[in-house]
């Protein structure tokens, strides 16, 4: 199962990818529905991190099947723009139950997204400053109008690949 919150797309559209690349697992969005994990092999759980946080619904999914994910494969993945592995671990670290931290099977970074056409006139203007920081320092700049996407379909497939490794340990 793959369980996943989003605000504006980027972590439903990695949810898709690894739908198919593990051969039609179900996929859950937790803003729509809760599903319970106990008859699942193997739990995928998803998030955007929106304004410094992982998205509420899967802290509550968290905290509320956190047995059932305990004694289960788990992997994690957040979609967001850093590519700093210190930060990125902030937000798993204060994003989840420590115990589902450490009880990972498999974890993945695979870049975010800044979709301006899914935004409010707000959102578009916080989300354009704050990307323009982000970009600086690579000596880029956006528009503000034109969707800034770096999610790497590559990461989700090696992250995939690794969440079915645990298929083949001997029992």
């Amino acid at each position: 199962m793959i369980a996943y919150s989003s605000t504006h797309g980027s972590a439903a559209e990695c949810a898709g990818w690894l739908q198919q690349m593990l051969n039609g697992a179900e996929i859950v969005d937790l803003k729509k529905r809760t599903v319970d994990p106990s008859p699942f092999d193997c739990v995928i759980l998803g998030s955007s991190v929106y304004g410094g946080q992982i998205q509420q619904e899967v802290r509550s999914y968290c905290k509320r099947y956190l047995g059932i994910l305990l004694q289960k494969p788990l992997g994690i993945y957040l979609t967001c723009l850093s590519r700093e592995e210190a930060e990125i671990r902030r937000y798993l670290e204060s994003g989840f139950p420590a115990e589902l931290a450490g009880h990972l099977t498999s974890f993945c970074a695979p870049g975010g997204a800044i979709y301006f056409t899914k935004m409010n006139f707000l959102e578009r203007n916080i989300s354009k400053l704050l990307l323009n920081r982000f970009l600086k320092s690579q000596g880029e700049q956006t528009d503000g109008k034109t969707d800034y996407v770096s999610l790497s379909k590559e990461k989700m497939k090696e992250f995939a690949e690794r969440m079915t490794e645990w298929e083949k340990v001997p029992r």
